[in-house]
């Protein structure tokens, strides 16, 4: 088991601007009215973030990665990872609806970038097993990640015992988030899961 605290992760203010337009928020009726006033919006949020991370392999033989496999039985990686309390606080009171939506924005894309960086890490351990890593399956997320349906998991919801299962194994206290009630402490945290995909097959697979 991984443990990795405070580690760096780059801010993609355009993303969060190009979010905030497709859900079409009033960004001029908050004073963001340009793309340079978004990205140090979304500067001054990351600045209070504190990602911390533990991740761990999965063999395919575990019971635990065929629960989120499926029949695949693929090895993974699994990890928990949060943004940090201080992250958490930071958001806690928006002055309104639009803040309050955009802030969700952001926290989305700085969890799916958080979690690209864990994937960065995690392949260095794949690839010299001729494995490469797949698209995130996210078990539990807040805030829930917006992913084109090909790349959402076709596994039955998750249910909270098997995050609790988790949290346990992976020594989530290491990095202070716990599970209960359905919610994670700190509040923007997520359980996911990175699947290892064989080079070889995927190369045969695009030859057919």
């Amino acid at each position: 088991m991984r443990k990795i605290k405070r580690f760096k992760i780059p801010v993609y203010s355009y993303e969060v601007l190009r979010k905030a337009r497709k859900h079409r928020l009033d960004l001029a009726s908050i004073g963001l009215a340009d793309e340079t006033a978004v990205r140090e919006h979304a500067s001054g949020l990351a600045a209070a973030l504190e990602p911390a991370v533990v991740f761990e392999y999965l063999p395919p033989e575990d019971e635990t990665a065929g629960r989120i496999a499926g029949e695949t039985r693929l090895p993974m990686t699994a990890g928990i990872l949060t943004l940090g309390q201080s992250f958490e606080d930071k958001l806690a009171n928006p002055a309104d609806d639009t803040h309050k939506r955009l802030a969700r924005i952001a926290a989305q894309v700085f969890m799916q970038t958080a979690v690209s960086v864990t994937a960065d890490l995690a392949v260095r351990e794949a690839e010299p097993e001729g494995f490469e890593l797949g698209p995130a399956i996210y078990i539990a997320s807040c805030p829930e990640p917006e992913l084109p349906p090909q790349e959402a998991t076709a596994v039955p919801l998750f249910e909270n015992e098997l995050i609790k299962g988790l949290c346990e194994r992976l020594e989530a206290s290491k990095i202070g988030v716990s599970f209960d009630t359905g919610a994670f402490t700190p509040k923007y945290s997520a359980v996911f899961a990175l699947p290892w995909l064989s080079k070889k097959k995927k190369k045969a697979a695009a030859r057919k």
